[in-house]
């Protein structure tokens, strides 16, 4: 693999590369969460990195996979914790402007103050915090500035995490057992080929850093219009996809014009990758903010008029359901 500028020309798809090389370091049954990971701590570089929550039960592998994918990164692109007391982020002096901070099995973070710094550097690309602390002169205000934009992923088997930081996040669920049948195939082949190339992972990340950031998409308006407003949490969902795009061709630049300004230009090219990425998890957060109750009165709705070929109307849905009318009006009205 080419080294710099070359590796976009010689590489056009290189999250199919990447996919490829994980393989050897002994990953490939989570290629999609994989591809994923890696183009949210390439967005590292821009204003609003995006945010990922890996999700699973113990042993799944969703740590391991995590570390197999920050391996392909050099290590000023991110700061990786198994553990963090509550007032660390504000405290620490590790530089965390664009750069990715990763903390692994987060069950047991839940502080409010904690849940609330992280909130704040998610949100507003940084943390202020004003404490007092005894001097010799008595009390005295501090006031705590660490800059961003910081990307964070964490690693945890909770199923839904503080529901303030849970929408400022992508969620990814570790489910395929193929992951473990290819991490047990490559320790017991004593005579596998040696693994991927990393410094030239870590070259191509390192002349990003150098190279341009700013990103335009010109269809952005136009699918901003092609997206019905199902759920508020839509808003977030949508600005993270507009910037894995921007990830993508940030990261694919040396094919991609730039306008008058010098901005990279995403093409379709980008959309469409990313959209056969998203495109079911977006689906799943947009379903998981929907009652149940109301997903049972659009399909009861849908299968009457399958069965009648009319629609239905709020007494024949109501004797269906034995529902009051407030529900069944609330269902009605969706978008």
């Amino acid at each position: 693999m080419g080294r710099m500028r070359g590796i976009g020309t010689i590489v056009p798809n290189i999250l199919h590369r990447f996919a490829r090389d994980l393989a050897k370091a002994g990953v490939a049954g989570e290629s999609r969460l994989a591809k994923l990971l890696y183009l949210a701590v390439t967005s590292r570089l821009l204003q609003k990195p995006v945010s990922i929550a890996m999700k699973g039960p113990s042993s799944r592998g969703k740590s391991y996979l995590t570390e197999r994918v920050l391996g392909f990164f050099p290590d000023e692109a991110y700061h990786a914790l198994t553990a963090m007391s509550e007032h660390a982020l504000a405290y620490s002096e590790e530089p965390l402007s664009h750069r990715f901070l990763v903390i692994y099995e987060a069950a047991g973070m839940n502080s409010d103050f904690q849940t609330y710094l992280m909130r704040s550097l998610l949100s507003e690309g940084r943390v202020r915090y004003e404490t007092v602390e005894k001097t010799s002169e008595g009390m005295k205000p501090r006031l705590i500035e660490r800059e961003g934009p910081t990307g964070l992923i964490v690693t945890t088997t909770a199923v839904k995490l503080h529901p303030e930081n849970e929408t400022r996040l992508i969620s990814l669920t570790v489910t395929d057992t193929q992951q473990t049948r290819d991490i047990m195939a490559a320790l017991a082949d004593e005579g596998a080929a040696d693994g991927p190339d990393l410094d030239s992972w870590h070259a191509l990340q390192q002349w990003l850093e150098r190279a341009e950031h700013r990103v335009t998409i010109p269809y952005a308006k136009e699918l901003a219009a092609k997206i019905p407003p199902l759920a508020v949490r839509l808003r977030r969902d949508f600005g993270a996809v507009l910037n894995l795009i921007r990830a993508h061709a940030l990261l694919h630049q040396a094919n991609r014009e730039q306008d008058r300004e010098g901005r990279i230009i995403a093409t379709i090219a980008d959309y469409t990758i990313v959209r056969e990425l998203v495109a079911e998890l977006v689906s799943e957060g947009i379903e998981a903010t929907v009652a149940p109750t109301v997903r049972e009165t659009i399909a009861t709705v849908g299968r009457l008029h399958d069965e009648t070929e009319k629609a239905a109307t709020l007494r024949d849905i109501a004797e269906e359901l034995k529902l009051v009318s407030p529900r069944l009006r609330g269902a009605l009205e969706l978008p």
